[in-house]
């Protein structure tokens, strides 16, 4: 029972304080057990009340890719969402193969295995543990990872420079990594720890990837062709003899400067969808021979056997493990 004005305030006061906590307001920036203070009427004790925010490595992945779908919707009506779309995303494939390290041995989370709880290791480090282990990822979806941490890196550190839809295209390989790396080493589908709220959007991603031809650049292709594509641009010479030669972009071809000189290429290569200044993808029919200057499709320049040749493959996730020479467009470090 109140007994006066004074204790009326006092509690009155202790409640405004409270209902601040809870909207936030004096919340840790960590996120983890933040303490809340609540003033009592005089004489009385003080009262600490911790209220638990721990979450597990994979119960945070669910919650930054729940986070990530959000500004995914946002993006809809405004394009600059999509920078922390891609932020919570990496953040959320991060933590799944950390959780998935963690399973393996509890040290392999950690950048120095001897001193741990120190620091936790970087994604590149993990993907390279991941190897270790013996867990298959594609090259292609290090690829997509790759491209995801340098535009990470950017928004987090430099001006941000992207497109809003190769930034899509890049999205919808790393969720459908995500999607098929979960059910590859958890139990249950990724679907179940999705809000109500994103279901649709999630459906809606996969239902991207699994359609046998998608529109990617304004024209319909296979599915996999934008994995290919992005693979690709890492293939950057053709050698022949102990000879390298550096392959010709879309739009620095020499015809471009000589008997079609009137003339501009277009934002896309029309056969293999390659963006200004991309390189082309396997088997394209626009791309010229860095030797002859020919139709490298065609032309009789007998380059050495290349990885560019071997994108045109059907490959499953999962089918293609690891290599070295795969990681090395990822920075341990990053």
């Amino acid at each position: 029972m109140i007994e006066d004005r004074a204790d009326l305030k006092a509690i009155s006061g202790a409640l405004s304080s409270l209902t601040h906590d809870l909207k936030g307001g004096s919340a840790h920036s960590s996120g983890i057990s933040p303490t809340r203070v609540t003033q009592l009427p005089e004489g009385s004790k003080e009262v600490v009340d911790r209220t638990p925010l721990r979450l597990t490595l994979i119960e945070n992945a669910y919650d930054s890719l729940n986070e990530s779908l959000g500004y995914v919707e946002k993006a809809a009506v405004d394009p600059t969402r999509w920078k922390f779309a891609v932020l919570n995303l990496v953040h959320a494939v991060e933590l799944v193969i950390k959780q998935r390290l963690f399973n393996e041995h509890a040290l392999l989370i950690w950048e120095n295995i001897d001193q741990p709880g120190k620091n936790t290791a970087s994604l590149g480090k993990a993907l390279t543990r991941l190897s270790n282990i013996h867990v298959g990822v594609q090259k292609s979806d290090l690829e997509a990872i790759s491209t995801a941490i340098k535009w990470r890196n950017n928004i987090t550190h430099y001006e941000v420079d992207l497109i809003a839809e190769e930034v899509r295209e890049n999205y919808l390989l790393i969720f459908e990594f995500l999607d098929g790396f979960h059910h590859q080493h958890f139990s249950g589908s990724l679907s179940e720890h999705i809000d109500n709220a994103h279901v649709q959007t999630a459906m809606d991603l996969v239902e991207s990837f699994n359609k046998e031809f998608i529109e990617y650049r304004g024209r319909m292709m296979h599915r996999r062709w934008p994995r290919r594509l992005v693979a690709a641009q890492q293939i950057v010479v053709l050698s022949r003899s102990c000879v390298e030669y550096a392959r010709l972009r879309w739009g620095a071809e020499t015809h471009w400067s000589t008997w079609m000189s009137d003339d501009e290429p277009l934002d896309y290569c029309p056969d293999c969808a390659a963006g200004i200044a991309d390189l082309h993808g396997p088997y394209c029919d626009q791309e010229e021979c860095p030797s002859c200057g020919g139709q490298l499709l065609s032309c009789e320049c007998e380059f050495d056997d290349s990885e560019i040749w071997g994108l045109e493959a059907d490959l499953e996730p999962g089918e293609e493990a690891i290599q070295t020479a795969g990681l090395a467009t990822i920075d341990p470090h990053e």
